[in-house]
């Protein structure tokens, strides 16, 4: 089974989301790289102005260290001072592994910065007189700090789900209601196809891109329609030309049929049959240029088949949304062909498919193979040696002249399919 491809709407949706999803993703790391930065260098700051404040304090008296006494207790916590023998002047004696670091951190001649156990630790030697007398160590708690950037790592990542999923519904929205332009218009040109093709979108002057977008349809319609008309109007002309001689040549081959010997008789059939076959040939070209130029009107296919010669009273209530005259010229070959391949009888089957009306001539002769459905249409594709390989392209191109369209289906027994839009 085909997978059916993502919608334009889908495709868009999906492009918000992995923008934004991204986006998130590199705010949130940036946002707490910042924070550690900060956190870092606010701790820093910290045990740097606590080690400053307690080595101010740090006198020598009778070669003994002292320290001064502080109306503020703050300098107390976490603060040691240790002299050159590495004995603790000032705080309390640090415990397990804390206490292992600050002690090895008591005789640091140079300044030095430690974390263990979620708590930092700066040492920085006190130089009196150009002599180190003692060892400020200072300790700051850095679980706060690590607290505070687990919040916000949960914050920001919350903040970024939000995000993505608004920007997600956001585009999701914004490109369905600018589809829905779109789909309006594919929906007002296929009403154009069935019942007036010479509309037009005339979005007006100024507009956003959907407007843009009618505009430039508009003037490739106009140019299509210039098109269609300058072939509708030669090929009218050249059939129109071409019968007055082939009428001429028609009754001349009459009237030497008429005369002629028994000899001479064939080759005037095959020189009438040959213009008959060419003025059905043209007056089908007639009738599709007439359709082209938009014959507007229905048909019931009931009067289709009456034009045909067939039973048409249990048609009456189909309503197609074609004229008879196309609509015949395209059922017509199906029912030669049909006598041609079948054994002489074939039938046709009227159904309903939505808003489609199907015509479909069966016989029993050996079909269309899968591989041929559409070689079949093909101009001067043929399988019988007196056929010009022309009956079944016209057909095709009768049908979609109309709206419609003409198929083969496969298998046993040959079954073309007239498929006409329903008024």
């Amino acid at each position: 089974m085909a997978v059916r491809p993502p919608s334009l709407r889908a495709r868009l949706a999906a492009t918000a989301l992995m923008v934004s999803t991204l986006t998130s993703v590199v705010l949130v790391i940036g946002v707490q790289a910042l924070l550690a930065r900060s956190n870092d260098a606010s701790v820093d700051s910290r045990l740097t102005a606590r080690n400053a404040a307690a080595a101010a304090t740090v006198v020598v008296r009778d070669g003994q260290v002292h320290v001064l006494e502080q109306s503020a207790t703050t300098l107390d916590q976490n603060v040691w001072v240790y002299d050159t023998q590495g004995r603790l002047v000032e705080g309390s004696q640090p415990t397990g592994t804390l206490g292992d670091e600050v002690t090895a951190l008591s005789d640091s001649t140079t300044q030095q910065r430690v974390i263990t156990d979620d708590v930092s630790l700066l040492a920085r030697p006190v130089v009196r007189a150009g002599e180190q007398v003692a060892t400020v160590v200072t300790a700051a708690d850095l679980e706060p700090y690590e607290r505070a950037e687990q919040h916000s790592l949960w914050l920001s990542i919350l903040l970024g789900a939000v995000t993505v999923v608004v920007a997600t519904l956001a585009a999701w929205v914004a490109a369905g209601r600018s589809l829905r332009q779109v789909q309006a218009m594919a929906d007002l040109a296929d009403e154009w196809r069935e019942h007036d093709p010479a509309g037009r979108f005339d979005p007006g002057p100024g507009g956003d891109e959907i407007a843009h977008l009618g505009r430039t349809l508009d003037r490739m319609l106009d140019r299509i329609g210039d098109a269609l008309a300058a072939e509708r109007r030669l090929t009218d002309e050249i059939a129109h030309e071409l019968r007055t001689p082939l009428a001429v040549v028609l009754a001349e081959a009459d009237l030497a049929r008429r005369t002629a010997t028994a000899d001479q008789r064939e080759e005037l059939d095959s020189i009438y049959t040959a213009a008959l076959r060419m003025r059905d040939s043209i007056d089908t070209m007639l009738t599709v240029a007439r359709a082209h130029a938009g014959a507007a009107g229905r048909a019931t296919v009931g009067e289709v088949m009456a034009s045909l010669g067939l039973d048409a009273t249990p048609y009456d209530d189909e309503v197609l949304a074609a004229p008879v005259a196309p609509l015949a010229a395209a059922v017509r070959p199906l029912l030669d062909n049909a006598e041609v391949h079948g054994s002489g009888n074939p039938r046709v089957e009227v159904s309903r498919e939505g808003r489609t009306i199907v015509i479909a001539v069966v016989d029993d002769g050996p079909g269309v193979a899968a591989d041929d459905v559409e070689t079949v249409f093909t101009p001067g594709h043929t399988t019988s040696a007196e056929g010009s390989g022309l009956g079944l392209a016209l057909a095709r191109r009768m049908a979609r002249a109309v709206g419609g369209d003409l198929v083969a289906r496969p298998g046993p027994g040959g079954r073309f399919e007239v498929r006409v839009p329903a008024r």
